[in-house]
């Protein structure tokens, strides 16, 4: 599993610079958070090439409590929930709040905290847990199985 792990870390690095546009899937021209996350796992192999990641709404969670991410996600055999930050690996999704529930999602890339994600005004990006943002925001944390 170490190189299929290094690999995850690889391919989701490939995006980096890639612009923000909502539900689009273009490395290079264009990609939202839970698209990115969907590109990333099946260019790896984690999931198959024909897995739909959903359109989802940009101000869904301004207002609401029920993520439309934690439903999808559960509805799926292929995601376990992690109890804990303790038990991340490198290529677990990682999940955030925005709003009132977890609407923005990425991709653990090493060891120290990094991770891959997109956001709007920026793009695919590298961040680090660590940072006082991504620590009070972050939520959950699934494996692929």
């Amino acid at each position: 599993m170490d190189l299929e792990r290094n690999d995850i870390a690889r391919i989701a690095e490939s995006w980096i610079g890639t612009p923000f546009m909502p539900n689009a899937c273009v490395k290079g021209a264009g990609v939202s958070c839970q698209k990115l996350v969907g590109a990333i796992y099946i260019e790896a192999g984690w999931l198959p090439s024909d897995f739909v990641v959903p359109d989802g709404p940009m101000n869904w969670s301004g207002a609401r409590k029920e993520s439309l991410i934690e439903v999808f996600l559960s509805n799926f055999e292929l995601f376990s929930v992690l109890k804990s930050t303790d038990e991340s690996a490198v290529g677990d999704l990682l999940g955030f709040r925005i709003g009132g529930c977890v609407h923005h999602l990425g991709v653990l890339t090493d060891t120290r905290g990094r991770f891959v994600h997109c956001m709007r005004g920026f793009g695919v990006r590298v961040n680090n847990l660590r940072e006082a943002t991504y620590m009070r925001r972050f939520s959950r944390a699934w494996r692929v199985r």
